[in-house]
């Protein structure tokens, strides 16, 4: 893919979208795997999932990874730019004139409506998610008590997750073995 085309999907991707780099995923999945066809749905996961790996924000990362596997260094390089340059703009001229527009009404119902929206967005990513790569009832039960011990204990969020992986982890050997 031409990294120019790359530089335009980020930048239309990262000025468009509200609620940050998991907010992003499904509109550049929209982009690359749905209109230009240019990764299957497999890939594109495998792309996320790497970049969820890699230290750093979620959105550079896969503009990065997604850049580079589908048109090099070169490739790379514009996605990620494409991904910068609206945001900073944007903070920048915020910043500029914030004391100005912090108070107004306006701007804080939009930001009010804009987190239900990114809010609704991100559930429906994780339930098509969860409905395509949870193979196992067992995994849904595990979901939830993980998802209720962090919500409603003080427990770290890292070591249930840990501990999750490590059930599942020996669920799936489990039934190898079979």
């Amino acid at each position: 893919m031409n990294p120019l085309k790359l530089f335009w999907i980020f930048f239309r991707v990262s000025a468009l979208t509200i609620g940050g780099g998991y907010a992003m995923i499904p509109v550049i999945k929209e982009f690359i795997v749905d209109k230009f066809k240019v990764l299957e749905e497999k890939e594109f996961m495998d792309v996320i999932v790497t970049a969820q790996t890699v230290p750093g924000v979620i959105a550079i990362n896969t503009a990065m990874i997604m850049g580079h596997k589908l048109s090099g260094i070169k490739g790379a390089f514009f996605s990620v730019l494409g991904c910068v340059i609206p945001p900073f703009s944007i903070i920048l001229t915020i910043a500029f004139f914030f004391s100005n527009i912090a108070s107004f009404e306006l701007f804080e119902g939009f930001f009010s409506g804009a987190r239900v929206g990114v809010t609704v967005i991100l559930a429906k990513l994780s339930f098509d998610l969860v409905k395509k790569n949870v193979s196992h009832p067992l995994y849904l039960i595990i979901i939830a008590i993980s998802a209720g011990i962090i919500f409603f204990t003080s427990i770290s969020a890292v070591v249930v997750l840990l501990s999750s992986c490590v059930v599942i982890y020996f669920i799936v050997k489990g039934e190898k073995s079979k």
